[in-house]
């Protein structure tokens, strides 16, 4: 292109040159050594200048556009954290993602570059599309900063970025669960809770001349414990339990002590597992 528009140059002064030297005239006449073309030079200005203008604009938007997000990223990373550390401490139910947002809104709520080149302002960001499901905090904001000159229809861009937490409910994903179970000394079965009916003993005395027609609360008949070899006389006490399957002669009897161990399930050798916490499913 250089060359071609000093070809053109060269051209114009040659012609300009010959219709100078007309007959007649002092061969000793010449022309000036330089013509000034300003028009050239007032055209190659109009169309540099504003690509210039318009790259360093882009940079500036560009710097803009990295401060507002990272001042979005830093309010969804610090809401997500605050909702994963609420969730250790109160059922992670009750936490949910509107909370999030409250944090998320309060932390940018003193943002001028948020305010000035979103869309909308602070109210622009919007966290539809975040959630809390299992022992995650998922949390994306979506917004539309504004370009500085309209091209057509098209006045902003849109960004969208996430946070992710991880639930403080001190569950370690990948671990392999090894629940608790519980067992006491002289049983045979191991149960899955604490709570389970054969262990809360609910010891009752009753002559043992009623012990034939009564039954345990599963519907089984009671048989003597060795304790309660001497009470098998007319009159005499024994006791019994809910769901136990004996009658004993002493409130003493080892049988009647429960000593409750809680350990993993791995840790129980040679035990069963009972079978009301089997029908019940737990």
């Amino acid at each position: 292109m250089k060359v071609s528009f000093v070809n053109k140059v060269k051209f114009h002064i040659k012609k300009l040159y010959r219709k100078a030297k007309l007959p007649g005239d002092d061969s000793s006449q010449k022309m000036p050594s330089c013509t000034c073309l300003k028009a050239s030079y007032t055209l190659e200005a109009a169309v540099i200048f504003p690509l210039v203008a318009g790259f360093f604009v882009f940079i500036l938007f560009f710097f803009r556009v990295v401060q507002v997000e990272s001042q979005v990223k830093a309010a969804l990373y610090y809401s997500s954290r605050m909702s994963a550390l609420a969730s250790s401490a109160n059922d992670s139910s009750v936490v949910s993602v509107a909370t999030a947002e409250v944090l998320f809104r309060s932390r940018i709520s003193d943002s001028k570059h948020i305010d000035t080149y979103v869309s909308g302002g602070r109210y622009g960001v919007s966290l539809l599309g975040s959630s809390m499901d299992g022992d995650d905090v998922s949390l994306k904001a979506k917004y539309k900063v504004k370009l500085p000159v309209s091209f057509f229809t098209v006045d902003g861009i849109w960004i969208e970025d996430y946070s992710n937490s991880r639930k403080w409910t001190g569950k370690n994903p990948g671990e392999k669960t090894d629940p608790y179970v519980f067992y006491t000394d002289y049983g045979s079965v191991y149960h899955l809770s604490e709570q389970c009916n054969y262990l809360d003993l609910s010891i009752k005395s009753i002559k043992w001349s009623h012990v034939g027609a009564s039954r345990n609360k599963d519907g089984r008949k009671y048989h003597a414990c060795y304790c309660a070899a001497d009470k098998k006389i007319e009159g005499s006490t024994v006791f019994i339990t809910d769901y136990g399957t004996n009658y004993h002669g002493k409130l003493g009897c080892s049988k009647l002590k429960r000593t409750v161990h809680k350990v993993h399930k791995s840790e129980v050798n040679g035990k069963n597992l009972c079978s009301k916490c089997k029908g019940e499913g737990t």
